[in-house]
């Protein structure tokens, strides 16, 4: 599974070669003041993805790669098994990250703690 950390000011999504493969991308890092709001979403990869425009997937078992629903550009990498913190981002190349983890929820407030905290700063 992908690993996310925050890092400075950037919050980086790291995949293994075999994730960048099935994803079609590369690692991706993007500056925390880009974050809008992450969130624990145990329906998001449920309720679909949207048409899938590159990458692997099969419905309920895997979710890798670039994604579009209702205008928005979603990047996913999810695997069965995996909780899926759900990232809204603003002026980047994807509207929605995705991302399979073990703990969605404690990985969305420590997302939400650092940029509650560039706000303040």
């Amino acid at each position: 599974m992908p690993s996310i950390t925050l890092a400075g000011s950037s919050l980086n999504v790291e995949m293994s070669f075999w994730e960048r493969v099935g994803s079609l991308s590369s690692n991706i890092s993007v500056p925390l003041t880009a974050v809008v709001h992450a969130t624990d979403d145990p329906t998001f990869i449920r309720h679909g993805l949207g048409l899938r425009t590159g990458g692997t997937g099969m419905p309920g078992f895997v979710a890798e790669g670039h994604f579009r629903k209702k205008g928005n550009r979603i990047f996913a990498n999810w695997r069965r098994g995996e909780q899926v913190v759900v990232i809204d981002l603003q002026g980047q190349k994807w509207d929605k990250l995705a991302i399979g983890c073990p703990d969605a929820k404690a990985l969305a407030t420590q997302i939400n703690t650092a940029i509650a905290g560039l706000a303040n700063n």
